[in-house]
């Protein structure tokens, strides 16, 4: 076939990023366009070799190139989007079929399964959800299907529904591997919502001001707790809103206590729990998790927390400012959104399609008795 060439590295920020060029024309593709920075230009296959790739007279790119087949070589170019987008831009207008990532993973996989491991893997944000999704890219999750399809040919079926339990168990997980768990900052205005979001992140990314109402829409940024990708979100504080856009802000901080994985209610000491704070509660009571703030100034009252739970919600103290706590409410967030951490091996559905596909196999079995 013609050469074809797909980045196989994902969009998260890197030191390399990873084009692969394949296909009939692609050995003399190399040659036109790249030149070692030292010895000879053959390349031979597993080697690995320095150079510059000179696609036109004003675009050129300090790469290394490795040869894995007769027809197929890895370029690796830093790992800037610009870098990675201009060298297949350019291949592009030189008659390289660009390649989507999907279609990559189509044509050098026949089990599909294995291909949504790679895709998902691409897409990976930290070492820890990478382990996990190797282990599937290995077939941990193919051969715990194959074990359920044993068990259901054989009309083991207590054996099949034991078994995929196992699986059903890091469902939740698995939706998280690649899509971030959402943490809700919220509660009333100046409870310290903003300067905890900068304090979690290790930078300013929120605007902190004594003027109750500053934070008008759901701030977001991407980072990781203990190896698990997470979107932590500011909200606009939950009161009586003075003007149509603060309570938008409001609007859209309701909605997002209902859907996140995990709120953290702010209390701050000197106001105490507030019919706010309860509406919050009531609103995501199993995902939530109550931190007093500001424990660096002294404690003016004794707050007295109406309807909590369980043991779960009672609150955490931190300081934005000093540090107090931060440490422990990072374990604590981790514990809450991974209560249970997965052995290396262990299989796991990392899709909804793949969740669903196990579901399929009882009903499928039902409808035919």
């Amino acid at each position: 076939m013609m050469a074809s060439a797909c980045r196989v590295t994902g969009e998260s920020p890197s030191a390399i990023s990873v084009i692969e060029l394949s296909g009939r024309d692609a050995s003399d593709w190399i040659d036109r366009n790249w030149s070692p920075a030292n010895g000879q230009k053959e390349l031979k296959i597993d080697s690995i070799r320095y150079g510059n790739l000179c696609i036109d007279a004003d675009v050129g790119e300090s790469i290394i190139v490795c040869r894995t087949a007769h027809d197929c070589f890895e370029l690796h170019c830093h790992g800037g989007k610009l870098a990675a987008k201009t060298i297949l831009s350019l291949m592009e207008k030189n008659g390289i079929t660009i390649a989507t990532q999907e279609a990559w993973c189509i044509e050098n996989h026949d089990d599909s399964w294995i291909s949504h491991a790679t895709l998902a893997l691409i897409d990976a944000k930290t070492l820890r959800t990478t382990r996990i999704l190797l282990d599937q890219q290995k077939g941990a999750s193919v051969r715990a299907l194959k074990q359920i399809d044993s068990a259901i040919s054989q009309g083991d079926m207590p054996l099949a529904q034991q078994l995929a339990n196992n699986l059903r168990v890091w469902n939740e997980l698995g939706r998280h591997l690649t899509d971030p768990y959402e943490i809700l900052l919220c509660g009333p205005p100046n409870v310290g919502k903003s300067s905890l979001l900068n304090r979690l992140l290790g930078y300013q990314r929120a605007i902190v001001h004594e003027q109750a109402g500053t934070t008008r829409d759901l701030l977001s940024e991407v980072s990781s707790i203990d190896g698990w990708p997470v979107r932590i979100k500011d909200s606009a504080g939950l009161r009586t809103a003075t003007d149509a856009i603060e309570q938008a802000g409001v609007e859209r901080a309701i909605l997002a206590s209902r859907s996140a994985d995990l709120q953290l209610i702010l209390v701050d000491p000197a106001q105490g729990w507030t019919i706010e704070h309860q509406q919050l509660l009531d609103l995501n009571t199993k995902k939530s998790l109550i931190v007093e703030t500001k424990s660096d100034l002294p404690k003016q009252r004794s707050i007295r927390y109406s309807e909590l739970v369980d043991t779960q919600s009672q609150p955490h103290r931190v300081s934005a400012i000093s540090g107090e706590g931060i440490q422990e409410l990072l374990e604590i967030i981790s514990n809450r959104l991974v209560p249970i951490v997965p052995q290396a091996g262990q299989a796991v559905l990392i899709n909804p399609i793949q969740q669903q596909a196990l579901e399929d196999r009882f009903c499928d079995r039902t409808t035919s008795h």
